[in-house]
């Protein structure tokens, strides 16, 4: 009793400065609020017509210059062309080399690269999927496709991984590459191929750039997420043993951040290869092209083998490239002889090289230029009847169940049209105060002030209700892929069965080219908004799985073993203390589910969703380039807003839960204080 006086008695004075306090911060965006509200409804329920940045005509008239100046200005001569010459020099070489050592001296070039960096498994599963594209009768293109992807991993992870590094050191730096990285990851490939071309030209140049473009974000943002969840007491040791900034670097980060470092090359190739069909578009010869054939006669079989063979080559390049060999013990009397393990590390390489040139000299003897067409296998017409029989089957479904109209017709109904007609109908100035708000309370008035203009900008593109229009959709198919994407994560997470019998699955979903499922999707769905939700959920769910069990992976031992002998159960520590300490990763889950989410937009318009992708296209088909520009801006200034957003309650939840775990907390406030 008179220990529990002094305690309600502090309680109580401390509590109601802090209450008023907070009062007092809600006053100003309040007032803020409510002054965005007046002004607007005294401006008019539409966007007004001088709010006009005129996008569309200062893009057309930079384009028109850039075609009318290309060959002479000196920005092309001397900085576009020979960056494009080194491209195109990187390129042909590379291929050169792929078509010397022939399909024999290939396989054995994957071998040997599995078996160094994954070990027996990785060599093995390389060859075999590798043998895939052979199998499927499109070896040669194969090797074309591999050529272009090859230079632009390697260009995307030599630029990606250092600025990954240096945005997960320097807040400063991340905050600047940030905006950086959501204009390159979100807006629409359409927007920037043309300039690419008239830059560029036609051919390898412009689609290696485009590709590089698309894929080096995902690895700045891994990176920079593994390096931050280093945890602090290994850097303070390396700091107390006198280690210097790169020393810690390099000895203490990095191989810590080994995963995630990892992952970030998981996910260039990944991107890298889902992009191969929009680089055909810009003459890139290969795979891409095949597709593109396929779908243009509406053969979903005809696409769909070239598609997996795309899929093939991504998974074989993936398993070579991010395999975790075992480490090997080195016995005693070979550790006591460095010359011995001197010489024995000198002597494998040569080895491989020597058995490499005589694979390849054999099978230019026995003259094996090209995969045996007797191994192929056609599964164009299988692929064919199943489409047809699933399509008949399945669309209509059974009278009581329903099938997929029925499904359809449901998001319709009770999703995609209530949310857009309340973000359509809703003054816009509505809209921009309640996103202002919701950017406050999440971050405070910069990132309100942020979000407050992003919206503004998009009234001034003149695209309004189509960016409306987009962003119900995109809503409904981020909440959709979240809520299948979190829970396999967490599954993933704690079960290594459960992750290697998804991690090829989520492969195929992100690798295969959306233009290929595109068509069984509208078999199923018929045109409209929802097979372009489908088509984005498809896309999306991969990175939020992966990022889900990485973030949960990467959770401390330490915090865990402190739960558990404080008689947690397995679902107090999921929720108590791996969530918590996860919650950076789990919100860049988020983050990249919503770029997902927007990147395809403009795929999802070419089947009926419309919205800002739509107009992406249309601009763009007409050469009304200004047209295309203003909406893809308009998406960029999307994903800016709902990145934004997502990140500040990442930063709040991960500050909330700091260095104290639930377990950790219960053992500070000590056996007296727990009743």
């Amino acid at each position: 009793m008179v220990i529990a006086a002094p305690i309600t008695g502090i309680a109580e004075t401390a509590t109601s400065p802090i209450t008023d306090k907070r009062w007092h911060r809600l006053v100003v965006p309040g007032v803020v609020i409510i002054a965005i509200i007046a002004v607007g409804y005294a401006i008019g329920h539409e966007v007004p017509t001088w709010l006009d940045a005129h996008v569309k005509a200062k893009v057309d008239q930079a384009y028109q210059w850039t075609v009318l100046h290309g060959d002479t200005n000196w920005l092309f001569t001397d900085v576009f062309d020979p960056i494009g010459h080194a491209i195109s020099w990187s390129t042909d070489h590379l291929l050169s080399l792929l078509r010397t050592l022939r399909w024999p001296g290939v396989l054995v070039l994957t071998a040997l690269i599995g078996y160094r960096t994954g070990g027996q498994r990785a060599a093995l599963t390389g060859v075999i999927v590798l043998s895939g594209c052979g199998l499927l009768g499109f070896w040669d293109h194969t090797m074309i496709t591999l050529s272009l992807m090859l230079v632009s991993v390697v260009i995307a992870l030599a630029v990606g991984i250092p600025l990954g590094i240096w945005a997960g050191l320097s807040d400063r730096a991340e905050k600047v590459m940030r905006g950086i990285l959501d204009t390159a990851q979100v807006m629409p490939l359409y927007v920037y191929i043309l300039p690419l071309v008239v830059v560029f030209g036609i051919g390898a140049p412009a689609a290696v750039i485009a590709t590089i473009i698309y894929a080096v974000p995902p690895a700045v943002r891994i990176t920079s997420l593994g390096i931050r969840g280093v945890a602090g007491t290994s850097t303070e040791v390396g700091s107390s043993f006198g280690c210097t900034g790169p020393q810690l670097l390099l000895k203490i980060r990095l191989p810590l951040a080994r995963r995630a470092v990892l992952l970030g090359v998981n996910q260039v190739i990944m991107m890298a290869f889902g992009i191969v069909v929009y680089a055909s578009l810009i003459g890139a010869a290969g795979l891409g092209n095949d597709v593109l054939t396929g779908l243009q006669k509406v053969d979903v079989g005809r696409a769909f083998a070239p598609g997996l063979a795309i899929v093939f080559a991504a998974i074989a390049i993936d398993r070579i490239t991010t395999g975790q060999r075992p480490q090997r013990i080195v016995s005693d009397t070979v550790a006591s002889r460095p010359g011995a393990l001197l010489g024995r590390r000198f002597m494998m390489p040569l080895l491989a090289v020597g058995s490499l040139i005589a694979v390849a000299v054999v099978a230019k003897l026995l003259k094996a230029d090209h995969f045996p067409s007797s191994l192929t296998v056609d599964v164009s017409k299988p692929v064919n009847d199943a489409a047809d029989w699933v399509g008949r089957h399945f669309r209509k479904g059974v009278p009581i169940v329903g099938g997929t109209e029925s499904f359809s017709d449901f998001v319709v109904i009770n999703f995609l049209t209530p949310a857009r007609d309340l973000l359509q109908h809703a003054a816009w100035y509505i809209i921009v105060a309640a996103v202002a708000a919701i950017g406050w309370a999440s971050g405070g008035w910069r990132l309100g002030l942020v979000c407050g203009a992003s919206f503004v900008g998009i009234g001034a593109l003149r695209v309004w209700d189509l960016a409306m229009d987009t962003l119900s959709q995109v809503l409904v198919a981020v909440v959709i892929s979240l809520l299948v994407a979190i829970p396999l994560g967490i599954w993933a997470a704690r079960s290594i069965t459960v992750e290697r019998i998804l991690r090829p699955l989520l492969d195929v979903a992100q690798v295969m080219p959306a233009f290929v499922y595109l068509v069984p999707v509208i078999f199923l769905f018929n045109v409209g908004r929802v097979p372009g939700v489908v088509a984005s959920v498809i896309y999306a769910i991969p990175p939020g799985i992966r990022l889900t069990t990485l973030g949960l992976r990467q959770v401390p031992e330490a915090p865990r073993e402190a739960a558990i002998s404080f008689g947690a159960t397995p679902r107090q520590e999921l929720l108590k203390v791996q969530l918590p300490l996860a919650t950076r990763a789990m919100m860049l889950a988020v983050n990249q589910t919503i770029i997902m989410c927007l990147s395809i937009v403009v795929v999802a318009a070419l089947i009926g969703a419309g919205g800002l992708g739509l107009e992406t296209v249309y601009g763009l088909t007409k050469k009304q380039i200004g047209q295309g520009t203003a909406g893809g801006l308009a998406i960029v200034l999307l994903a800016i807003v709902l990145d934004r957003i997502t990140q500040a309650w990442g930063s709040r939840s991960n500050r909330r839960a700091g260095a104290q775990t639930w377990a950790q907390r219960r053992f500070s406030r000590g056996p007296g204080l727990t009743l």
